[in-house]
């Protein structure tokens, strides 16, 4: 089998960078009333009020740019990511499944894939996942079909 990636689709990396957009705005303008504060001589609304709603988008901000970067490789070997949580090589042999998790994230609206290894250990992939319509994957299931139909033909416990 040849590598195959999945990347975000158009209209998730789209959703991500317009959610990152707004943040910065919406730090941008907290910052703005926050440094009018300052030049009032009121140090400490200024301060509370840039750490109570300018702080939070801000550190926001920086995972949402990041996260459109992330992928998931498949090859003959076993599965790669790239994600907020860093890098992952695992080879199929040492997968005990690949699982659909319905329900995370606010509202319950996002779908992910998980796996699990022979170790007990899990995490998340990256990519592929679905969410509602303004994140949904269309192809989310065909990829999730593709992973364990590689799993299971290299040897995974599913096979």
């Amino acid at each position: 089998m040849n590598e195959t990636a999945f990347r975000y689709t158009r209209r998730q990396r789209l959703a991500m960078g317009a959610s990152a957009s707004g943040m910065a705005v919406w730090a941008g303008a907290v910052s703005v009333r926050a440094a009018g504060y300052l030049a009032d001589g009121r140090t400490g609304s200024a301060v509370s009020l840039w750490l109570v709603l300018g702080l939070i988008p801000t550190v926001l901000f920086v995972p949402l740019v990041g996260m459109p970067t992330g992928w998931t490789r498949i090859d003959a070997e076993g599965l790669r990511t790239r994600g907020m949580t860093g890098h992952r090589r695992v080879a199929w042999k040492d997968i005990e499944s690949i699982h659909e998790l319905a329900g995370r994230g606010r509202n319950g609206s996002i779908t992910q894939i998980g796996v699990t290894r022979t170790d007990g250990r899990s995490f998340l992939l990256p990519v592929p996942f679905t969410s509602g319509k303004i994140a949904e994957d269309p192809d989310f299931y065909e990829k999730l079909e593709l992973m364990r139909r590689e799993w299971k033909k290299h040897g995974g416990r599913g096979g």
